[in-house]
């Protein structure tokens, strides 16, 4: 028999299953810095919303633990927070604020509260918010149509619920599976991994199989394709590689071929496909940025320029967010400064941000001038370059 669902296992599930596998037999794993810290940011926005519901109700309108069940509910306390528990063993509501409208209660009924880091609401947020409405409506006989996420910045958003309940009630019911110590489910790396504890085990795990997921970019609907055709492992995808022959000219590749990066990790070869072409100019400059993804804020940008066989960098930060639209006014003069240049990036990032930023830009026809220049090298590399590596 698995362990107890909390909170805890609940967001895990929404991000890896196996992970959720994982803690409800007891595991315990090595939290890495990230993740420390994403804790940290929680529990502090955890303490700043509870403040803020102690503001509105008073202490002695805010009821901490007890069983969620309808006598608990009918007495009506304005919110509920902490230990929130059922029979099955579901402490997965972080908290519950009471509204007026008709349920079995009386005449009001209760919607869920999220307390979650970041300072954006993200898709797990909104999944776990649709989990805390399914647990809640048998009690009250009512489902909420709205739920609030308390996040950074002493934020709180109001989530519009879709009513929907097939994916809340096919989560709940995989994860009464395993905790009842059904069979475990695959494992498939994803970007979770960065910041989990147990990156370390399965990644070892995912190298003895070979596991395919080790293969950076592959979809898990990929995954199951090869696995219904009985190719489960990278050195099988290996032999499946057929390079196509026509009498016609080769057109680009448009799409990752991951049985030829699983060839070139079995050969140990850099294999390239189709002919790259990478434009070159008098100047070549090479942007990169840095960014706090909640804020959608960029507080560094740097320059390599190459002209002439000189190179030269430059870089320019921001402090606060104020400030992001000065650098980037410093950046645009510094490119544009150039009557002809070749701008380089590696990913989607930059692209996404000069986009962002000519809607606020004095200067829109220069913005253009580099939008036009910008070329994505991760986009040739990762159609035409495979290297003997997971990932790039």
């Amino acid at each position: 028999m698995g362990g107890e669902i909390t909170r805890e296992i609940v967001e895990a599930y929404v991000r890896c299953k196996y992970k959720a596998h994982l803690l409800l037999g007891g595991q315990e794993g090595e939290p890495s810095e990230y993740g420390v810290l994403r804790g940290e940011a929680q529990a502090a926005v955890r303490r700043g919303a509870i403040a803020e519901l102690e503001r509105l109700y008073g202490l002695a309108g805010i009821v901490r633990g007890g069983a969620l069940n309808t006598d608990m509910l009918r007495r009506g306390h304005p919110a509920i927070v902490d230990a929130l528990g059922r029979p099955d063993g579901v402490l997965a509501i972080d908290g519950l604020q009471r509204i007026p409208g008709e349920s079995a209660l009386g005449a009001f009924h209760y919607i869920p509260l999220l307390f979650a880091e970041g300072l954006r609401v993200r898709p797990e947020h909104r999944l776990l918010i649709e989990l805390f409405a399914q647990l809640l409506a048998p009690i009250q006989v009512r489902l909420p149509d709205r739920g609030v996420v308390w996040h950074g910045g002493g934020a709180a958003s109001m989530i519009k619920l879709s009513g929907d309940a097939r994916r809340a009630r096919r989560v709940l019911a995989e994860l009464a599976q395993l905790q009842s110590g059904a069979s475990p489910p695959s494992l498939i790396l994803n970007g979770h991994c960065a910041i989990c504890a147990f990156r370390r085990r399965c990644h070892e795990q995912a190298v003895q199989e070979p596991s395919l997921s080790l293969l950076r970019g592959i979809a898990p609907k990929e995954i199951a394709g090869y696995a219904r055709k009985g190719i489960l492992t990278i050195t099988q995808l290996a032999h499946t590689f057929r390079p196509r022959r026509s009498r016609r000219p080769a057109q680009a590749p448009r799409r990752r071929q991951y049985a030829l990066q699983a060839m070139a990790m079995r050969d140990r070869r850099i294999y390239v496909l189709g002919a790259p072409e990478v434009p070159t100019g008098p100047v070549d400059i090479y942007l990169d940025l840095e960014n706090e993804p909640d804020a959608d804020f960029v507080y560094l940008i740097g320059l390599l320029i190459v002209e002439g066989g000189r190179e030269t960098t430059h870089s320019f930060w921001a402090d606060s967010r104020e400030e992001e639209m000065a650098i980037f006014e410093q950046l645009v003069a510094e490119v544009t400064r150039h009557p002809a240049f070749q701008l380089f990036c590696y990913g989607s990032l930059e692209r996404e941000y000069l986009v962002r930023m000519r809607k606020r830009s004095t200067r829109p026809e220069l913005v253009d001038r580099m939008l036009a220049a910008l070329t994505n090298t991760l986009s040739l590399v990762y159609t035409h370059l495979y290297f003997p590596t997971y990932s790039n």
